[in-house]
């Protein structure tokens, strides 16, 4: 009698531990289906979240260079004006030295970067057309003697673009054609543009053209 109470002591012992087994199988797989489902759903909101930021990015971006268009940023002129008008009237004189005709109602917005100091501070100009910015840009070479000028490029483009230059001279010292444009370096192999050149050149020269050809040998 002990015995059979025993064996079906057991038997019920095994039949817990099978059912308990199940039990935390089922249980485990259930939390995991239901983790999985929600990892899945975060990972979908995040990827949504990341195209929308990256859309955002390139919005800004997109306006803020649209903003600056017609910019540029003139450096060394002599700090000496009292009023934003004889600001104006300071720079009409010397975009006129260029050789260049300038109305004042063609300035947009005109105005020094940064804090007044013992140096002279860069001009911001805008104009009102993106033509008569760049003339003036394709003229700079005009420009009186110490003062420059470069385009208005936002902070993040001017630091970018600052490390391309290291690169843009090691290419160059290549014997490559290379530049910056905006924030991205353009490179271009001389001799293969050369050689490209050469067989447009040819292919498109009168003496080897089928017509000419054919007038010779009659």
């Amino acid at each position: 009698m002990d015995q059979n109470i025993e064996w079906l002591l057991l038997k019920l012992e095994d039949k817990l531990n099978q059912q308990t087994s199940l039990i935390s199988t089922n249980v485990t797989n259930n939390i995991m289906q239901a983790f999985d489902e929600k990892m899945k759903t975060l990972l979908e909101e995040n990827n949504n979240l990341k195209t929308r930021i990256t859309k955002l990015e390139q919005k800004i971006e997109f306006m803020e260079k649209d903003k600056r268009k017609n910019n540029l940023v003139f450096f060394g002129i002599e700090e000496k004006e009292k009023t934003e008008f004889e600001l104006v009237e300071c720079m009409k004189k010397i975009i006129e030295e260029m050789g260049i005709q300038l109305e004042s109602q063609e300035i947009a917005k005109i105005y020094r970067i940064g804090q007044r100091s013992n140096k002279n501070r860069p001009i911001v100009v805008s104009f009102t057309t993106t033509w008569k910015k760049n003339l003036i840009q394709k003229n700079k070479s005009n420009l009186p003697k110490d003062i420059y000028l470069t385009e208005d490029y936002p902070k993040e483009v001017l630091e970018t673009r600052k490390k391309l230059k290291p690169i843009v001279e090691e290419e160059r010292k290549k014997g490559n054609f290379a530049y910056i444009k905006y924030d991205k370096i353009v490179v271009k192999n001389l001799k293969d543009s050369n050689r490209e050149k050469r067989k447009r050149d040819n292919a498109e020269s009168p003496e080897t053209s089928p017509t000419n050809t054919k007038k010779k040998t009659d």
